[in-house]
Protein backbone atom coordinates (compact mmCIF):
# COMPACT_ATOMS: atom_id res chain seq x y z
CA UNK A 1 0.00 0.00 0.00
CA UNK A 2 2.98 2.15 1.19
CA UNK A 3 4.56 1.46 -2.29
CA UNK A 4 1.41 2.32 -4.22
CA UNK A 5 0.97 5.42 -2.89
CA UNK A 6 4.57 6.69 -3.02
CA UNK A 7 4.57 6.10 -6.71
CA UNK A 8 1.46 7.33 -7.82
CA UNK A 9 2.56 11.01 -5.51
CA UNK A 10 5.76 10.55 -7.81
CA UNK A 11 4.06 9.76 -10.94
CA UNK A 12 1.95 12.90 -10.18
CA UNK A 13 4.52 15.53 -9.12
CA UNK A 14 6.70 14.53 -12.44
CA UNK A 15 3.47 15.13 -14.24
CA UNK A 16 2.87 17.94 -12.80
CA UNK A 17 6.26 19.73 -13.05
CA UNK A 18 6.35 19.01 -16.70
CA UNK A 19 3.35 21.07 -16.76
CA UNK A 20 4.67 23.97 -14.97
CA UNK A 21 8.44 23.69 -17.27
CA UNK A 22 5.90 24.08 -20.18
CA UNK A 23 4.66 27.10 -19.14
CA UNK A 24 7.54 28.50 -18.04
CA UNK A 25 8.77 28.03 -21.74
CA UNK A 26 6.38 30.78 -22.76
CA UNK A 27 7.85 33.21 -20.45
CA UNK A 28 10.46 35.17 -21.16
CA UNK A 29 14.35 36.42 -19.44
CA UNK A 30 15.98 33.60 -17.05
CA UNK A 31 12.16 31.57 -16.84
CA UNK A 32 12.22 30.25 -20.19
CA UNK A 33 15.76 28.02 -19.43
CA UNK A 34 14.05 27.16 -15.87
CA UNK A 35 11.10 25.61 -17.76
CA UNK A 36 13.43 24.00 -20.37
CA UNK A 37 15.61 22.15 -17.64
CA UNK A 38 11.86 21.36 -15.39
CA UNK A 39 10.81 19.44 -18.59
CA UNK A 40 13.94 17.43 -19.34
CA UNK A 41 14.19 16.60 -15.42
CA UNK A 42 10.42 15.72 -15.45
CA UNK A 43 11.10 13.58 -18.25
CA UNK A 44 13.80 12.02 -17.48
CA UNK A 45 12.84 11.02 -14.01
CA UNK A 46 8.99 9.73 -15.25
CA UNK A 47 11.02 7.43 -17.81
CA UNK A 48 12.98 6.13 -14.78
CA UNK A 49 10.22 5.67 -12.68
CA UNK A 50 8.73 3.49 -15.51
CA UNK A 51 11.97 1.79 -16.07
CA UNK A 52 12.55 0.62 -12.07
CA UNK A 53 8.59 -0.15 -12.52
CA UNK A 54 8.46 -2.57 -15.41
CA UNK A 55 12.17 -3.90 -16.68
CA UNK A 56 13.25 -7.09 -15.12
CA UNK A 57 16.61 -6.74 -13.28
CA UNK A 58 19.08 -9.31 -14.83
CA UNK A 59 15.90 -12.41 -15.19
CA UNK A 60 14.30 -11.16 -12.45
CA UNK A 61 11.68 -8.53 -11.28
CA UNK A 62 11.65 -5.05 -11.47
CA UNK A 63 13.61 -3.03 -9.07
CA UNK A 64 10.35 -1.17 -7.85
CA UNK A 65 7.60 -3.89 -7.89
CA UNK A 66 4.18 -1.96 -8.42
CA UNK A 67 1.59 -3.30 -11.03
CA UNK A 68 2.73 -0.22 -12.85
CA UNK A 69 -0.05 -0.53 -15.42
CA UNK A 70 -2.74 -0.54 -13.37
CA UNK A 71 -1.54 2.34 -11.54
CA UNK A 72 -0.85 4.47 -14.79
CA UNK A 73 -5.13 3.50 -15.35
CA UNK A 74 -5.68 5.11 -11.71
CA UNK A 75 -3.58 8.12 -12.94
CA UNK A 76 -5.48 8.69 -15.73
CA UNK A 77 -8.69 8.54 -13.64
CA UNK A 78 -6.80 10.83 -10.96
CA UNK A 79 -6.54 13.77 -13.86
CA UNK A 80 -8.02 16.54 -11.60
CA UNK A 81 -5.55 15.78 -8.74
CA UNK A 82 -2.49 16.14 -10.84
CA UNK A 83 -4.40 19.04 -12.30
CA UNK A 84 -4.90 20.74 -9.20
CA UNK A 85 -1.02 19.70 -7.71
CA UNK A 86 -0.06 21.54 -11.22
CA UNK A 87 -2.09 24.23 -10.52
CA UNK A 88 -0.72 24.73 -6.88
CA UNK A 89 3.03 24.30 -8.16
CA UNK A 90 1.81 26.84 -10.79
CA UNK A 91 0.55 29.20 -8.34
CA UNK A 92 3.92 28.76 -6.52
CA UNK A 93 6.04 29.84 -9.36
CA UNK A 94 4.05 33.07 -9.72
CA UNK A 95 4.34 33.58 -6.11
CA UNK A 96 8.36 33.16 -6.67
CA UNK A 97 7.88 35.86 -9.26
CA UNK A 98 5.97 38.19 -7.82
CA UNK A 99 6.63 38.41 -4.10
CA UNK A 100 9.96 37.62 -3.76
CA UNK A 101 12.58 39.88 -5.50
CA UNK A 102 13.80 38.50 -9.14
CA UNK A 103 17.44 37.92 -8.24
CA UNK A 104 16.03 35.95 -5.09
CA UNK A 105 13.22 34.07 -7.14
CA UNK A 106 15.95 33.06 -9.44
CA UNK A 107 17.87 31.64 -6.40
CA UNK A 108 15.25 29.83 -5.46
CA UNK A 109 14.43 28.30 -8.83
CA UNK A 110 17.62 27.20 -8.69
CA UNK A 111 17.59 25.53 -5.58
CA UNK A 112 14.14 23.91 -6.71
CA UNK A 113 15.90 22.69 -9.44
CA UNK A 114 19.04 20.88 -8.35
CA UNK A 115 16.77 19.67 -5.35
CA UNK A 116 14.28 17.70 -7.56
CA UNK A 117 16.97 15.10 -8.57
CA UNK A 118 17.77 14.32 -5.74
CA UNK A 119 14.66 14.01 -3.48
CA UNK A 120 13.30 12.01 -6.77
CA UNK A 121 16.26 9.81 -6.43
CA UNK A 122 15.69 9.75 -3.15
CA UNK A 123 12.74 8.89 -2.80
CA UNK A 124 13.05 5.49 -5.62
CA UNK A 125 15.80 4.36 -3.81
CA UNK A 126 13.64 3.96 -0.69
CA UNK A 127 10.69 2.17 -2.98
CA UNK A 128 13.20 0.16 -4.06
CA UNK A 129 14.15 -1.09 -0.60
CA UNK A 130 10.51 -1.33 0.21
CA UNK A 131 9.96 -3.49 -2.45
CA UNK A 132 12.75 -5.91 -1.48
CA UNK A 133 11.72 -8.69 0.38
CA UNK A 134 13.41 -9.71 3.41
CA UNK A 135 15.46 -12.27 2.13
CA UNK A 136 16.98 -10.39 -0.87
CA UNK A 137 18.33 -7.93 1.46
CA UNK A 138 21.42 -9.26 1.98
CA UNK A 139 23.44 -10.15 -1.02
CA UNK A 140 26.37 -11.21 0.39
CA UNK A 141 26.54 -15.32 0.17
CA UNK A 142 28.60 -16.08 3.30
CA UNK A 143 26.34 -13.70 5.37
CA UNK A 144 22.73 -15.64 4.02
CA UNK A 145 21.48 -18.28 6.53
CA UNK A 146 21.40 -21.27 4.36
CA UNK A 147 18.78 -23.97 5.95
CA UNK A 148 19.28 -27.37 5.12
CA UNK A 149 17.89 -30.82 5.80
CA UNK A 150 19.10 -32.63 8.61
CA UNK A 151 23.07 -33.89 8.43
CA UNK A 152 23.52 -31.18 5.40
CA UNK A 153 26.03 -28.62 4.83
CA UNK A 154 26.40 -25.61 2.61
CA UNK A 155 29.74 -23.76 1.85
CA UNK A 156 30.62 -21.25 -0.99
CA UNK A 157 32.39 -22.95 -3.80
CA UNK A 158 33.07 -20.09 -5.57
CA UNK A 159 31.69 -16.22 -5.48
CA UNK A 160 32.26 -12.90 -7.21
CA UNK A 161 33.83 -12.57 -10.78
CA UNK A 162 30.65 -13.65 -12.93
CA UNK A 163 27.70 -11.27 -13.20
CA UNK A 164 25.45 -13.96 -11.60
CA UNK A 165 25.65 -17.57 -12.78
CA UNK A 166 22.80 -18.32 -14.87
CA UNK A 167 23.54 -22.50 -15.50
CA UNK A 168 26.29 -24.75 -14.36
CA UNK A 169 27.76 -27.97 -15.43
CA UNK A 170 30.77 -29.92 -14.99
CA UNK A 171 33.54 -30.88 -17.42
CA UNK A 172 34.86 -34.11 -17.72
CA UNK A 173 37.60 -33.14 -16.09
CA UNK A 174 35.73 -32.27 -12.94
CA UNK A 175 36.39 -28.37 -13.57
CA UNK A 176 33.17 -25.77 -13.17
CA UNK A 177 31.67 -24.18 -15.95
CA UNK A 178 29.70 -21.36 -15.32
CA UNK A 179 27.32 -19.27 -18.09
CA UNK A 180 26.31 -15.84 -16.19
CA UNK A 181 23.46 -12.75 -16.91
CA UNK A 182 26.55 -10.85 -18.91
CA UNK A 183 26.51 -13.44 -21.40
CA UNK A 184 30.06 -15.10 -20.34
CA UNK A 185 31.32 -18.62 -19.53
CA UNK A 186 33.60 -19.25 -16.66
CA UNK A 187 35.85 -22.11 -15.83
CA UNK A 188 36.01 -22.95 -12.31
CA UNK A 189 39.16 -25.26 -10.98
CA UNK A 190 38.96 -26.60 -7.32
CA UNK A 191 42.79 -28.14 -7.98
CA UNK A 192 43.42 -29.33 -4.84
CA UNK A 193 40.28 -30.68 -3.84
CA UNK A 194 39.07 -28.77 -0.48
CA UNK A 195 35.43 -27.83 -1.68
CA UNK A 196 36.27 -24.66 -2.96
CA UNK A 197 37.53 -22.90 -6.33
CA UNK A 198 40.68 -21.68 -5.99
CA UNK A 199 40.73 -20.20 -9.82
CA UNK A 200 38.05 -18.95 -12.16
CA UNK A 201 38.84 -18.21 -15.46
CA UNK A 202 37.18 -16.63 -18.66
CA UNK A 203 36.86 -19.27 -21.01
CA UNK A 204 33.98 -17.43 -23.49
CA UNK A 205 31.94 -14.74 -23.98
CA UNK A 206 29.47 -13.11 -26.06
CA UNK A 207 26.36 -14.63 -25.37
CA UNK A 208 23.09 -13.32 -24.98
CA UNK A 209 20.59 -15.01 -22.23
CA UNK A 210 22.91 -17.50 -21.58
CA UNK A 211 20.77 -20.35 -19.80
CA UNK A 212 22.12 -23.59 -20.51
CA UNK A 213 25.58 -25.94 -20.41
CA UNK A 214 26.02 -29.29 -21.37
CA UNK A 215 29.58 -31.41 -22.22
CA UNK A 216 29.64 -34.02 -24.62
CA UNK A 217 33.13 -35.53 -25.80
CA UNK A 218 35.69 -32.07 -25.57
CA UNK A 219 32.52 -29.78 -26.90
CA UNK A 220 30.36 -27.59 -24.52
CA UNK A 221 27.11 -26.91 -26.01
CA UNK A 222 25.56 -23.59 -24.63
CA UNK A 223 22.23 -22.55 -24.91
CA UNK A 224 21.57 -18.51 -25.70
CA UNK A 225 18.75 -16.38 -27.00
CA UNK A 226 17.22 -18.41 -29.78
CA UNK A 227 20.03 -20.51 -30.62
CA UNK A 228 22.48 -23.44 -29.41
CA UNK A 229 26.74 -23.37 -29.99
CA UNK A 230 29.20 -25.77 -29.75
CA UNK A 231 32.11 -24.64 -28.04
CA UNK A 232 35.89 -25.88 -27.76
CA UNK A 233 39.32 -25.26 -26.95
CA UNK A 234 41.30 -26.86 -29.24
CA UNK A 235 45.21 -25.46 -28.37
CA UNK A 236 44.40 -25.85 -24.77
CA UNK A 237 44.98 -22.34 -23.42
CA UNK A 238 42.00 -22.38 -21.37
CA UNK A 239 39.61 -20.61 -23.59
CA UNK A 240 37.47 -21.73 -26.41
CA UNK A 241 38.84 -20.91 -30.01
CA UNK A 242 35.98 -23.14 -32.03
CA UNK A 243 32.82 -22.20 -32.02
CA UNK A 244 29.98 -23.87 -34.33
CA UNK A 245 26.31 -23.23 -34.80
CA UNK A 246 23.93 -26.01 -34.17
CA UNK A 247 20.64 -24.83 -34.44
CA UNK A 248 19.25 -21.41 -34.67
CA UNK A 249 16.22 -19.42 -35.25
CA UNK A 250 14.32 -21.07 -32.00
CA UNK A 251 11.35 -18.66 -30.42
CA UNK A 252 12.96 -16.74 -28.08
CA UNK A 253 12.16 -13.48 -25.98
CA UNK A 254 8.32 -12.79 -27.65
CA UNK A 255 7.16 -13.38 -23.92
CA UNK A 256 9.81 -11.93 -21.61
CA UNK A 257 12.07 -13.54 -20.64
CA UNK A 258 10.79 -17.01 -22.72
CA UNK A 259 13.36 -18.67 -24.69
CA UNK A 260 15.16 -21.89 -25.26
CA UNK A 261 16.42 -23.00 -22.15
CA UNK A 262 18.86 -25.88 -19.85
CA UNK A 263 20.15 -28.63 -21.85
CA UNK A 264 20.09 -32.24 -21.47
CA UNK A 265 21.72 -34.91 -23.13
CA UNK A 266 19.62 -37.98 -23.23
CA UNK A 267 21.14 -41.92 -22.99
CA UNK A 268 20.31 -41.68 -26.97
CA UNK A 269 22.56 -39.29 -27.71
CA UNK A 270 19.86 -36.66 -28.56
CA UNK A 271 20.48 -33.51 -26.96
CA UNK A 272 16.81 -31.97 -24.75
CA UNK A 273 16.02 -28.76 -23.77
CA UNK A 274 12.54 -26.63 -23.58
CA UNK A 275 11.33 -23.54 -25.35
CA UNK A 276 9.22 -21.43 -23.02
CA UNK A 277 6.07 -20.01 -24.65
CA UNK A 278 5.35 -16.90 -26.50
CA UNK A 279 2.12 -16.13 -25.25
CA UNK A 280 1.26 -15.31 -21.47
CA UNK A 281 -1.67 -18.27 -21.14
CA UNK A 282 -3.62 -17.82 -24.84
CA UNK A 283 -2.82 -20.51 -27.64
CA UNK A 284 0.31 -20.99 -28.90
CA UNK A 285 0.78 -20.56 -32.43
CA UNK A 286 5.05 -21.11 -32.52
CA UNK A 287 5.69 -25.10 -33.69
CA UNK A 288 8.83 -25.00 -31.27
CA UNK A 289 7.51 -22.83 -28.18
CA UNK A 290 5.99 -24.11 -25.36
CA UNK A 291 7.49 -27.54 -25.90
CA UNK A 292 10.34 -30.03 -25.50
CA UNK A 293 12.83 -30.31 -28.11
CA UNK A 294 15.43 -32.91 -29.21
CA UNK A 295 18.00 -32.65 -31.86
CA UNK A 296 21.41 -34.04 -33.00
CA UNK A 297 24.54 -32.99 -31.72
CA UNK A 298 25.30 -31.91 -35.23
CA UNK A 299 22.14 -30.03 -35.49
CA UNK A 300 20.19 -32.40 -37.83
CA UNK A 301 16.84 -33.21 -36.99
CA UNK A 302 15.19 -30.92 -34.69
CA UNK A 303 11.87 -33.12 -33.69
CA UNK A 304 9.14 -31.89 -30.71
CA UNK A 305 9.39 -34.27 -28.02
CA UNK A 306 6.38 -33.11 -26.07
CA UNK A 307 3.82 -29.77 -26.12
CA UNK A 308 1.76 -27.59 -23.61
CA UNK A 309 4.30 -26.69 -21.45
CA UNK A 310 4.32 -23.16 -20.86
CA UNK A 311 7.97 -22.53 -19.65
CA UNK A 312 10.25 -25.33 -18.69
CA UNK A 313 13.23 -24.48 -18.03
CA UNK A 314 15.73 -26.77 -17.64
CA UNK A 315 15.14 -30.76 -17.94
CA UNK A 316 17.23 -33.92 -16.28
CA UNK A 317 17.23 -37.97 -17.02
CA UNK A 318 17.10 -40.12 -14.16
CA UNK A 319 19.19 -43.55 -14.08
CA UNK A 320 16.35 -45.08 -15.94
CA UNK A 321 16.56 -42.62 -19.36
CA UNK A 322 13.26 -41.09 -18.44
CA UNK A 323 12.90 -37.75 -19.04
CA UNK A 324 11.87 -34.87 -16.29
CA UNK A 325 11.27 -30.76 -16.32
CA UNK A 326 9.64 -28.40 -14.05
CA UNK A 327 7.30 -26.20 -15.65
CA UNK A 328 6.15 -22.02 -14.81
CA UNK A 329 2.51 -21.51 -15.36
CA UNK A 330 0.90 -17.96 -16.39
CA UNK A 331 1.15 -15.26 -14.69
CA UNK A 332 -3.09 -15.90 -14.04
CA UNK A 333 -5.82 -16.55 -15.12
CA UNK A 334 -9.84 -15.98 -15.40
CA UNK A 335 -10.41 -14.02 -12.37
CA UNK A 336 -7.24 -13.48 -11.10
CA UNK A 337 -6.67 -17.15 -10.66
CA UNK A 338 -3.79 -18.42 -10.00
CA UNK A 339 -2.58 -21.80 -11.33
CA UNK A 340 0.55 -24.07 -9.72
CA UNK A 341 3.65 -24.38 -11.43
CA UNK A 342 4.69 -28.07 -11.65
CA UNK A 343 7.04 -30.66 -11.99
CA UNK A 344 6.27 -33.81 -15.14
CA UNK A 345 7.01 -36.60 -16.27
CA UNK A 346 7.94 -36.00 -19.97
CA UNK A 347 6.77 -38.62 -21.80
CA UNK A 348 7.15 -38.21 -26.12
CA UNK A 349 4.33 -37.14 -27.77
CA UNK A 350 2.16 -35.82 -24.33
CA UNK A 351 0.46 -32.69 -24.01
CA UNK A 352 1.31 -31.19 -20.52
CA UNK A 353 -1.86 -28.93 -20.53
CA UNK A 354 -0.57 -25.48 -21.78
CA UNK A 355 -2.80 -23.53 -22.02
CA UNK A 356 -5.99 -25.08 -21.11
CA UNK A 357 -5.17 -27.09 -17.85
CA UNK A 358 -2.39 -26.42 -15.42
CA UNK A 359 -1.61 -28.69 -12.05
CA UNK A 360 -3.94 -32.09 -12.45
CA UNK A 361 -6.18 -31.57 -15.25
CA UNK A 362 -9.99 -32.87 -15.54
CA UNK A 363 -10.08 -36.68 -16.49
CA UNK A 364 -11.41 -36.00 -19.94
CA UNK A 365 -9.53 -32.95 -20.60
CA UNK A 366 -7.20 -34.91 -22.87
CA UNK A 367 -3.58 -33.89 -21.48
CA UNK A 368 -1.29 -35.13 -18.73
CA UNK A 369 -1.22 -34.10 -15.76
CA UNK A 370 1.71 -32.95 -13.36
CA UNK A 371 3.74 -35.02 -11.43
CA UNK A 372 4.07 -32.88 -8.49
CA UNK A 373 2.81 -29.20 -7.86
CA UNK A 374 4.44 -26.02 -6.82
CA UNK A 375 2.83 -22.84 -5.21
CA UNK A 376 1.74 -20.58 -7.68
CA UNK A 377 5.06 -18.46 -8.63
CA UNK A 378 7.45 -20.80 -7.25
CA UNK A 379 9.15 -20.57 -10.54
CA UNK A 380 10.64 -23.88 -10.60
CA UNK A 381 14.29 -23.04 -13.14
CA UNK A 382 17.23 -25.98 -13.02
CA UNK A 383 16.66 -29.33 -11.78
CA UNK A 384 19.23 -32.42 -11.78
CA UNK A 385 18.69 -36.28 -10.79
CA UNK A 386 20.81 -37.10 -7.62
CA UNK A 387 23.62 -39.92 -8.81
CA UNK A 388 26.27 -39.53 -6.45
CA UNK A 389 26.94 -41.98 -3.58
CA UNK A 390 27.53 -39.29 -0.32
CA UNK A 391 24.12 -38.65 0.45
CA UNK A 392 21.73 -41.32 2.18
CA UNK A 393 19.87 -43.59 -0.11
CA UNK A 394 16.80 -41.88 0.28
CA UNK A 395 17.85 -39.47 -2.15
CA UNK A 396 19.48 -41.84 -4.33
CA UNK A 397 18.32 -41.21 -7.77
CA UNK A 398 15.61 -38.75 -6.84
CA UNK A 399 15.27 -34.90 -8.58
CA UNK A 400 16.43 -31.55 -6.62
CA UNK A 401 14.61 -28.64 -8.27
CA UNK A 402 15.34 -25.15 -7.92
CA UNK A 403 12.37 -22.59 -6.73
CA UNK A 404 13.79 -19.15 -8.37
CA UNK A 405 10.99 -17.34 -6.45
CA UNK A 406 10.68 -18.84 -3.05
CA UNK A 407 14.57 -19.10 -2.42
CA UNK A 408 14.11 -22.97 -2.01
CA UNK A 409 15.31 -25.91 -3.12
CA UNK A 410 12.68 -28.49 -3.45
CA UNK A 411 13.09 -32.38 -2.74
CA UNK A 412 11.19 -34.71 -5.42
CA UNK A 413 11.55 -38.54 -4.38
CA UNK A 414 9.75 -40.89 -7.65
CA UNK A 415 8.92 -44.06 -7.60
CA UNK A 416 7.70 -46.01 -11.25
CA UNK A 417 5.07 -47.97 -10.66
CA UNK A 418 4.31 -51.80 -12.42
CA UNK A 419 2.56 -49.87 -14.88
CA UNK A 420 5.16 -47.66 -16.08
CA UNK A 421 3.46 -44.53 -14.12
CA UNK A 422 5.56 -42.52 -11.60
CA UNK A 423 4.52 -41.41 -8.08
CA UNK A 424 6.28 -38.72 -6.16
CA UNK A 425 6.79 -36.65 -3.30
CA UNK A 426 7.63 -33.60 -2.46
CA UNK A 427 9.39 -31.72 0.49
CA UNK A 428 11.78 -28.57 1.19
CA UNK A 429 15.85 -29.38 1.13
CA UNK A 430 17.11 -26.29 1.35
CA UNK A 431 16.02 -22.74 2.05
CA UNK A 432 17.75 -19.01 2.25
CA UNK A 433 19.39 -18.72 -1.23
CA UNK A 434 18.71 -15.42 -3.01
CA UNK A 435 17.49 -16.67 -6.43
CA UNK A 436 18.46 -19.97 -6.86
CA UNK A 437 18.89 -20.82 -11.12
CA UNK A 438 20.40 -24.17 -11.15
CA UNK A 439 21.42 -27.14 -9.49
CA UNK A 440 23.96 -30.04 -10.52
CA UNK A 441 25.37 -33.22 -8.77
CA UNK A 442 29.03 -32.82 -8.95
CA UNK A 443 31.48 -35.89 -9.49
CA UNK A 444 32.51 -35.89 -5.70
CA UNK A 445 29.03 -36.45 -5.23
CA UNK A 446 27.80 -33.51 -3.84
CA UNK A 447 25.15 -31.04 -4.90
CA UNK A 448 26.38 -27.62 -6.36
CA UNK A 449 23.70 -24.78 -6.66
CA UNK A 450 24.36 -21.60 -8.44
CA UNK A 451 22.57 -18.25 -6.69
CA UNK A 452 21.02 -15.53 -8.51
CA UNK A 453 21.90 -12.40 -7.05
CA UNK A 454 24.62 -13.63 -4.77
CA UNK A 455 27.00 -14.15 -7.80
CA UNK A 456 27.29 -17.39 -5.76
CA UNK A 457 27.63 -21.07 -6.16
CA UNK A 458 27.12 -23.04 -3.36
CA UNK A 459 28.38 -27.21 -2.46
CA UNK A 460 26.24 -29.08 -0.27
CA UNK A 461 27.66 -31.71 1.42
CA UNK A 462 26.31 -34.89 4.01
CA UNK A 463 27.74 -35.40 7.38
CA UNK A 464 26.51 -38.09 8.85
CA UNK A 465 27.34 -37.09 12.12
CA UNK A 466 25.25 -34.25 12.34
CA UNK A 467 22.27 -35.90 11.04
CA UNK A 468 19.45 -36.26 13.66
CA UNK A 469 17.39 -38.57 12.05
CA UNK A 470 20.31 -41.25 11.41
CA UNK A 471 21.48 -40.82 15.28
CA UNK A 472 17.92 -41.46 16.93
Amino acid sequence: MVLTAATLVALTLYVSLGVVGVQLLRKRNGWRLVGGILVVEAVLLLAAQIALSTVPFGIGEPLIRVPLRALLTQALLSLAAIGGAAAAVYVGRHWLGQALPRARGRRAAAGLLLALPVVSALGMYGMMRISLPPRERERDPLKRQITLNSGFESTVFVQGTMDNPTTITFAPDGTLYIGDISGAIWAAADGDQNGQAESMKGWADGFRLLVGLAWRDDELYAASSGKIEALRDSNGDGQADQRRLVVDGLPSMVLMPHSNNGLAFGPDGRLYFGVGSTTDGQVEREEHAAAILSINPDGSDLQVFARGLGNSFDVAFSASGDLFAGDNSPSGGVAGEDYPDEFNHIVEGEHYGFPYFFGDPPDNGGTRGALANFPPHSAPTGVTFYNGATFPVNYRDSAFIALWARGEVAHVEVAETSGGEFLSRTSTFGSGFLYPIDVLTGPDGNLYVADFGTSAVYRITYNANKDLGQRN
